[in-house]
């Protein structure tokens, strides 16, 4: 609606301005002036919708990862090893997976996270000082954003520890089924 009621003023200022009106003038100075704060407050929301946009991603995103955290958990320190050789690189295969998933989820959680935060931390408006949004005070937002990629780094450290656990017991068994194999050759 403001959009509409904008264009509508300034398409009568101008066809004052074009008829000759007797304040043409000010009719110039006064368009020319609302037009400049339309082109800021339509800069503005577009800024915080951006911002808007990026932080419903990030939030969305580390909400999917800390709800895989346990089932991940669960999946790197599942069961016991196997004692074939064919079983182990299934595991070791299937563990590998399990790990490029997480790493994965984890990359792209902490890129938005990162993103958000220069978006919060540094306006996006064209290098104007002015801007409504210049001035607004994000960092409420940044602190929790920085709590969120702070959990997320902590539950990834250790989902990373769990893993690589795992992938040593898993290497080892197969070591060991190696070392046997060849002990029976022998």
């Amino acid at each position: 609606n403001a959009y509409v009621n904008i264009n509508r003023i300034m398409s009568v200022a101008s066809r004052l301005v074009d008829a000759g009106h007797y304040a043409s003038q000010q009719i110039k100075q006064i368009s020319g002036q609302l037009d400049q704060e339309w082109k800021s407050f339509a800069a503005a929301l577009d800024e915080r919708s951006t911002i808007l946009a990026m932080s419903a991603v990030f939030h969305q995103k580390a909400e999917q990862f800390l709800s895989g955290v346990d089932t991940w958990c669960k999946l790197c320190s599942d069961g016991g090893v196997p004692t074939e050789m064919q079983g182990l690189e299934i595991a070791i295969h299937h563990h590998q997976t399990l790990y490029e998933e997480v790493t994965q989820a984890y990359t792209e959680v902490s890129q938005d996270g990162k993103a958000l935060l220069d978006g919060l931390q540094r306006p996006v408006s064209p290098g104007n000082s002015e801007s409504l949004t210049a001035t607004a005070n994000y960092s409420k937002a940044v602190h929790q954003v920085l709590d969120v990629v702070h959990e997320i780094l902590h539950h990834q450290r250790r989902l990373e520890s769990i893993w690589q656990h795992r992938k040593v017991r898993l290497h080892q068994r197969l070591q060991l089924c190696v070392f046997q194999q060849d002990v029976q050759q022998v």
